[in-house]
């Protein structure tokens, strides 16, 4: 076995435990959180810490319902580590942490439940974490807290136009219910309207990791760095050259475990 095929045995493996470590923690840490009739499921692992880590869970293959993701990851970051699971839509595999119906009610509830943690853990620092819809999701709650951190891999930007061209109509659905262009439009650029408008970005800093490489970049990664950049935001890149979107999960882990450390160095 050549040493890249080594490598990427280990990665496998190391998602396969994670994967089991996960479904045996659900039996006994899973809690949920209700407000104004929606309910988000949720793991909080606390910890004698002042920083608290927000993990977004990713999108996961058609035909698979939504499950947390990157707690065996960050078993050894001595911080509090609130995992959210976002299983909505009519096939559980999430929503973007947004709302149904264009009612944007879920954001809400998860701003809230975010709130309350840091609250009840007496959080200083905290840290939003995720990839692909992760990342996106980390991006549009993170930049809603003053001084947040943000650790983000290879999100997507122009949402409407990912969602409607991939295997991810049941989330669109979910979000917008009927399509219309004034829907499709602001949709597409949520992201980008809220970091043009957001009042904290001079606190925040973002950690974004992408390959330039993959299908990603060209279409949503590209306009989404121009973006950021144009409007000043404190910006840390790390840039790969991996051609399959799919292969951020080898790449994204260790990222996110080297920048919270150095956010908590800080």
């Amino acid at each position: 076995m050549s040493d890249k095929n080594k490598v990427n045995f280990s990665k496998k493996l190391h998602k396969y435990i994670e994967y089991g470590t996960t479904k045996i923690k659900l039996l006994f840490a899973q809690k949920k959180f209700t407000k104004n009739n929606i309910t988000f499921k949720y793991i909080l692992n606390k910890a004698p810490s002042d920083t608290l880590i927000v993990v977004l869970s990713s999108c996961t293959r058609k035909g698979l319902k939504a499950r947390y993701n990157y707690m065996r990851t960050l078993k050894n970051i001595n911080a509090n580590q609130l995992f959210i699971l976002d299983d909505f839509a009519k096939d559980h595999r999430g929503g973007y942490y947004i709302g149904s119906n264009f009612t944007f009610g879920e954001e809400e509830v998860v701003h809230s439940l975010i709130e309350k943690i840091i609250k009840d853990t007496k959080a200083n620092k905290v840290i939003f974490c995720g990839s692909s819809k992760g990342g996106w999701s980390a991006l549009n709650i993170g930049l809603q807290f003053k001084d947040a951190y943000i650790v983000a891999g290879g999100p997507q930007y122009f949402l409407g136009d990912y969602l409607i061209s991939s295997e991810n109509l049941d989330t669109l659905e979910h979000i917008i219910g009927e399509q219309t262009e004034e829907k499709m439009e602001k949709i597409n650029h949520y992201l980008r309207d809220r970091i043009r408008y957001n009042n904290y970005k001079d606190t925040q800093k973002i950690y974004l990791h992408y390959s330039n490489k993959e299908h990603t970049y060209f279409e949503h990664i590209k306009d989404l760095v121009e973006e950021l950049e144009s409007d000043g935001y404190d910006l840390d890149e790390d840039i790969a050259s991996y051609e399959n979107h799919s292969d951020i999960s080898y790449f994204f882990p260790d990222f996110m475990v080297e920048s919270i450390k150095k956010i908590m160095l800080e």
